[in-house]
């Protein structure tokens, strides 16, 4: 039995400092919506500044990169949840636990920073935690000055709990003999403890907290789908999130995916949502809510002869649509992103290639749907989908990596596949069904190339398809700027795996970028179509 005082700590959201709000226009490549409802905001929500121990980046700098070179909207400081942490500008201070670098460093700055650079940005901190037995897992929970206190005492309970990089002794003695007589135990050594970390996040945390998957497939042992499964059974309003476009893409194994991985990454994005047909599909094909979002995972860009992942929007974005009537200039509340998040109506980018989609689903009755949203439809009924996007005209390759000027021009789109798979029933534990990772259904029902589509009056490029409904479906969308065929990137329209670059060669760096920019891709969320009755 826990004590009230225990409990207290547990009725309330973990990691998450709200700090300000957002401006749309701030991102001078982000286009208004066409809807006037809302705005898109652009972020990122794995990012590790040097209180990271593996990371070298300065907070300051990589707010400075996130908002004043690149524009973004919003982002999340999500350092390791470790007994290694460092301060904000990469001084060793003794290898401090999360919680203690969080309170001491992480907070206080990020306070600062914001009220005196970035009164219109929002800025939270969440952490990436060593899920036992598996991989990086992303939580985020979201707080604000009122219960400040009781929520960074959370945290402090969720590292004791779950965290596996530390030892008992790394705690401080009255914290543990409090958690001792609140009879909260450790648990961080199996997967049913990993599943016991997000029933807990899902019992008390369920409309303030997200979790998600970072780097899903870097490693063979990582997850079997059915882990997967079991994970988003145990907190599915929790556990929505797949960071299948990964970050550390400025390194020699794309995505830091090297030979231990279960097979690389495909056009830069891990095979869970790059390949139809594949663990993404399998898990929409069950009805599962689960989004992928873009990240850029930075730890640092180049240092000596070293490299690692581009900043905070220089090369991943993830656009997120919050529906509200403010005014651009208007605080966005972390719980308000949290909640559009929650929606599914995001998309992610690769290298600017695009920084608008507009992706619906209408019927006859007008009835229309966007990503993450389900359009019911009468059996028989024609239903048209309608694909809308522009492209900036240049993207942030830098013509001399490190040299800071990002005027390169952007290639553009070149297609865009409309992806289906059937919906059917959730597997049952204990089913074959709960081991099978493919979904047979799953296909590229329409490829749109430039011959296909049109520019209309507000200046979007436009294609549309229309189908008759016969059975609950998805949709979803990837283009990509590369034609049909290009060797070594991709056949016959299907990305391969992403080439490695020789950390010897003496243009490393250039040529990790010409890589990069040369296979660019976007991914959409899905939109569903269920047949009425």
């Amino acid at each position: 039995m826990k004590s009230k005082t225990a409990v207290s700590l547990l009725q309330v959201a973990i990691v998450g400092v709200l700090l300000a709000g957002c401006n749309s226009g701030s991102n001078d490549n982000t286009d208004d919506t066409v809807t006037t409802s809302g705005r898109w905001l652009s972020g990122d929500i794995h990012v590790h500044t040097a209180v990271s121990q593996d990371a070298r980046s300065p907070l300051t700098d990589v707010l400075n990169k996130s908002f004043n070179s690149f524009g973004l909207d919003y982002v999340s400081i999500s350092n390791h949840m470790r007994n290694n942490s460092q301060d904000n500008d990469d001084n060793d201070v003794g290898g401090l636990l999360y919680y203690d670098a969080l309170s001491r460093y992480e907070l206080p700055a990020i306070k600062s920073l914001q009220a005196e650079q970035y009164p219109n940005k929002l800025i939270f901190s969440s952490f990436e935690w060593d899920m036992p037995t598996h991989e990086h897992y992303g939580i985020g929970i979201i707080w604000d000055d009122a219960d400040q206190a009781q929520r960074l005492a959370a945290v402090k309970e969720f590292e004791y709990r779950f965290s596996s990089k530390n030892t008992l002794s790394d705690f401080n003695v009255d914290d543990v003999n409090q958690w001792n007589e609140a009879g909260i135990t450790r648990q961080n050594q199996t997967h049913d403890d990993a599943i016991a970390a997000l029933t807990w996040l899902e019992e008390h945390f369920p409309t303030s907290s997200f979790g998600m998957l970072n780097h899903p497939r870097r490693y063979a042992s990582s997850y079997t789908i059915a882990d997967v499964r079991d994970l988003n059974n145990a907190a599915p309003d929790v556990f929505f999130l797949i960071e299948g476009m990964v970050g550390n893409q400025f390194t020699d194994h794309r995505g830091d995916y090297a030979d231990s991985s279960f097979d690389g990454v495909y056009g830069g994005v891990d095979p869970t949502v790059a390949q139809v047909g594949g663990w993404w599909d399998a898990l929409l094909g069950e009805g599962r809510k689960i989004w992928n979002v873009a990240n850029s995972d930075h730890h640092f860009k180049t240092r000596d002869s070293y490299a690692s992942g581009y900043y905070p929007g220089e090369y991943a974005k993830t656009y997120t649509w919050v529906d509200n009537k403010t005014a651009a200039a208007d605080p966005i509340s972390a719980q308000t992103l949290l909640n559009a998040m929650h929606t599914g109506n995001m998309w992610g980018t690769y290298g600017d290639l695009i920084n608008a989609l507009d992706f619906k689903a209408s019927n006859k009755a007008r009835d229309s749907v966007t990503m993450g949203q389900t359009l019911s439809a009468k059996q028989g009924e024609a239903v048209t989908i309608t694909i809308r996007f522009k492209s900036p005209a240049t993207n942030n390759r830098e013509a001399v990596v490190n040299n800071e000027i990002y005027a390169a021009t952007n290639p553009g789109v070149n297609h865009i596949d409309l992806i289906v798979g059937d919906v059917g029933e959730k597997a049952l534990p204990g089913t074959d069904a709960y081991n099978n990772s493919t979904n047979a259904s799953a296909h590229v029902v329409r490829s749109f190339s430039a011959q296909d589509w049109t520019v209309d009056s507000d200046g979007y490029t436009t294609m549309t398809y229309t189908f008759t409904a016969a059975k609950d479906q998805y949709f979803r969308l990837r283009g990509t700027n590369l034609a049909y065929n290009v060797a070594g990137l991709i056949v016959n329209g299907e990305p391969q795996r992403s080439a490695n670059v020789d950390g010897a060669n003496p243009d490393y760096f250039e040529q990790l970028n010409e890589r990069n920019y040369a296979d660019l891709w976007f991914y959409s969320n899905p939109l569903f179509v269920d047949i009425d009755g």
